[in-house]
């Protein structure tokens, strides 16, 4: 893992953004879903503890919903251990996804090497997928996180079956999602002149013929959306904590 090696060494410039905005509507908690809490922890400072001990980022932004960025704060003051080493800012996000991480990228913005892109609710992205995305993103320009899909996937249109396309081709996409920084930005300013919706970063990034990479992630590596997720995390969790 020599680019791996080299990407640790040349840290200062890379940015994770912590995408947290969503109002967790599924999750049925009444709060921002990333503030809810596995075990003992909210699923925010377990997912910034996972991004912190990668060692390949020296700046994060963590992006929350319109009102939540003092309760951000004091989750991480809480919860995170936070080297001095890491400049992290806290930012409120925008209505969509894609709207979030537009804002997210202001702070730092034509300073970085590397972005990646984190699910909030994502908390059990290991070092080991960050490093293989972030290994594919520095071969490519673009590399995601995803598993093979198990199911038989099935195109349907009223109702109807329309197509079944090849499983061997079908990749759930997970997070983490990482970028050159200039390309990122790129997508991203493009996206404002002519805003389509987008449920992720790579999305963008296909929009502009530009290659994406697939890196292995984990079916562990979840983004807890409802409360059968939820119970998953918790088991996920113990099974962790008994390691």
């Amino acid at each position: 893992m020599a680019d791996i090696a080299a990407a640790r060494a040349q840290r200062r410039g890379n940015l994770c953004i912590v995408a947290a905005a969503g109002k967790g509507a599924r999750l049925r908690k009444g709060m921002n879903k990333a503030f809810v809490k596995v075990l003992d922890t909210p699923i925010l400072a377990l997912t910034l503890s996972q991004v912190i001990k990668t060692g390949l980022f020296d700046k994060i932004v963590v992006a929350v919903g319109e009102g939540e960025v003092k309760e951000a704060e004091g989750i991480i003051k809480k919860y995170v251990k936070l080297p001095d080493a890491i400049d992290l800012r806290v930012t409120e996000g925008g209505a969509t996804r894609t709207h979030t991480v537009a804002r997210a990228l202001g702070p730092f913005k034509g300073q970085c090497g590397y972005i990646a892109v984190q699910d909030g609710a994502r908390p059990f992205a290991t070092k080991e997928i960050f490093e293989r995305t972030f290994d594919a993103a520095r071969k490519t320009g673009g590399a995601i996180a995803a598993v093979p899909v198990k199911d038989t996937i099935k195109v349907a249109e009223g109702g109807l079956v329309q197509a079944t396309p090849p499983r061997s081709t079908l990749f759930a996409a997970q997070t983490p999602q990482i970028f050159r920084a200039d390309l990122l930005e790129k997508v991203y300013g493009d996206w404002e002149k002519e805003p389509f919706e987008a449920t992720d970063d790579a999305s963008l990034f296909e929009r502009a013929h530009l290659s994406v990479a697939i890196a292995e992630g984990s079916y562990e590596n979840i983004k807890i959306t409802t409360g059968e997720d939820l119970l998953l995390a918790e088991r996920i969790s113990r099974q962790e904590g008994g390691k």
